[in-house]
């Protein structure tokens, strides 16, 4: 008898939930019948269905303005990452040889991305230093420290492993705990690596996006062959 009630119950329930989705405008002028309403919480407490409709509309406003002030982070530091990479781009077009191209690589790394450290490694068969920052190293050695990032088609902007940093960045590596890393191509060879540090975890993430600096990347792909003998 009580599995007959059940199914009974369950057809019934059924039956109910079937008119009011067919019939969403129901409770139009029943406001008696809404208030009188009544469900139970997840805690085992009542609540009347008004306020829990209010309670979700709260709860909904809430996450779209968590969601929305997320999205205006996001743009001003996409502006902000913007007018960093146009104004070196400017100053690496007109830069007329590999000094000067240089060092306004590191004039805006130090005083517009207020990178922490920052290191330019090129691909070549004679290693050496060029300077402080920029080296020249073997495809075939790079590939065996950093191989991962080399096959990436877009920069990466990411925390790094110990072992990466420490190839990139050298001694200043410990202090490094985001970074962007673009690998350069020219005419769709790889020709060398540009990384970038910084000792704020959230300076380089994911949710910037990678347009604009991978731009840079293909600005140096074009003028590094021109402009830097290695």
């Amino acid at each position: 008898m009580k599995k007959v009630d059940g199914a009974r119950c369950k057809e019934e329930e059924s039956n109910i939930e079937a008119y009011l989705t067919a019939h969403p405008d129901f409770f139009q002028g029943r406001q008696t019948l809404l208030e009188s309403l009544f469900l139970t919480r997840d805690d085992g407490n009542t609540i009347s269905l008004i306020a829990r409709q209010t309670e979700n509309l709260r709860t909904q406003n809430d996450s779209m303005r968590d969601r929305l002030k997320d999205l205006v982070t996001t743009a001003e530091k996409n502006k902000k990452t913007f007018d960093k990479c146009k104004s070196l781009v400017v100053k690496l077009i007109a830069s007329n040889d590999g000094t000067k191209f240089l060092s306004a690589i590191e004039e805006s790394f130090k005083n517009e991305f207020k990178s922490t450290t920052y290191s330019l490694i090129l691909f070549g068969n004679s290693e050496r230093r060029i300077n402080h920052f920029t080296s020249v190293v073997s495809e075939q050695n790079a590939s065996e420290h950093v191989g991962l990032l080399m096959q990436s088609k877009e920069p990466s902007l990411s925390v790094l492993k110990s072992a990466e940093k420490a190839f990139l960045f050298g001694p200043g590596s410990d202090k490094v705990r985001s970074s962007a890393i673009l690998l350069i191509r020219s005419e769709a060879k790889a020709i060398g690596i540009l990384s970038i540090g910084s000792n704020d975890k959230g300076y380089f993430v994911p949710e910037q996006g990678t347009n604009f600096i991978g731009f840079v990347g293909e600005v140096l792909g074009l003028l590094i062959p021109r402009l830097i003998e290695y």
